[in-house]
């Protein structure tokens, strides 16, 4: 038991160094557009390998993530 605790904790600590890595000083020009990067980034590093709308708590939450993400039209 004691080893899959320690597993989740260093999965745990690894996507939230790869948040602050990719997100926690990222500059769009405008602090509304950096603090919702940085949120969303949060996030997806909280639940990485699940679904979006596992991760995401509320519907209009995914909502929001969607539309700031890019994707290709």
């Amino acid at each position: 038991m004691q080893l899959k605790c320690s597993l989740a904790y260093q999965r745990r600590q690894i996507m939230l160094d790869w948040w602050e890595k990719n997100f926690a000083t990222c500059e769009l020009g405008n602090h509304r557009l950096n603090e919702r990067a940085m949120s969303i980034g949060y996030v997806l590093s909280q639940g990485f390998g699940k679904a979006l709308p596992k991760i995401f708590s509320r519907a209009t939450v995914l909502k929001r993530a969607y539309e700031f993400l890019p994707t290709p039209k």
